[in-house]
């Protein structure tokens, strides 16, 4: 088996970060774990985006599709596949809810659209929440 120096490794590493999206993945966020069947649990007091109403954060995918998770209101949340009901593409996180930065179809915090070309909201994913704990799927 061939060696890999130090130098190496660490430009392969850093290679490899540069060219991912700027999601982390659920498996590398402690607040996040995988169960099985798909589902995903998540410590809500750990993610610091939830902390306030209004806030959402990506917390990995289910089944290949990205998740996503949004505070709606005090202790309230919506769980959300955060694939562009237009053409599939993966929303991201903006300023006000959810953006499709390939058409611009724009949809408030709950998934709700706000403007097309998408003619549906976000699909919503079940979620139960106990004792801070969601279980996402």
């Amino acid at each position: 088996m061939e060696s890999v120096s130090r130098r190496a490794l660490l430009t392969g590493a850093c290679a490899l970060l540069l060219a991912g999206t700027s999601h982390v993945p659920a498996v590398a966020n402690p607040a996040v774990k995988k169960l099985p069947g798909g589902k995903l649990s998540v410590k809500l007091k750990d993610l610091s985006a939830l902390s306030t109403d209004g806030g959402a954060v990506r917390i990995g995918s289910i089944k290949g599709a990205p998740v996503g998770i949004a505070r709606i209101a005090n202790n309230k949340y919506v769980a959300l596949d955060l694939r562009c009901p237009h053409q599939g593409a993966t929303v991201d996180k903006s300023a006000t809810g959810w953006l499709c930065n390939v058409h611009l179809s724009e949809f408030e915090n709950d998934g709700d659209l706000l403007l097309g070309p998408a003619t549906t909201g976000l699909k919503k994913i079940p979620i139960k929440v106990s004792r801070g704990v969601a279980v996402v799927g």
